[in-house]
């Protein structure tokens, strides 16, 4: 994943796959993967440069949940977008 190779994109995917899984109900990672993720996010975070970040509390992340967060519209049609990409794959 792009993420991987730019710590500031765990930002955008972090909550991509939150509105995806608590919002539609479509889960886009395994557990697994979104909990390592949460703690990419922990680790890095005082380096991720990111309009989004704000969006983000660390004790969410600590918790390894995106349940409750406030999504822009940007961040609603990029998952949207993603989730028809997923849906493709399979």
């Amino acid at each position: 994943m792009i993420y991987h190779k730019n710590p500031n994109m765990l930002v955008p995917y972090y909550l991509m796959y939150s509105y995806a899984y608590y919002i539609e109900g479509e889960s886009l990672v395994e557990d697994v993967e979104f909990d390592q993720m949460c703690q990419d996010l922990l680790e890095k975070w005082d380096t991720i440069t990111h309009w989004h970040k704000n969006l983000i509390e660390l004790d969410s992340l600590r918790a390894g949940t995106g349940y409750a967060l406030q999504y822009p519209n940007r961040v609603k049609y990029a998952a949207i977008e993603l989730m028809k990409q997923h849906l493709e794959m399979k």
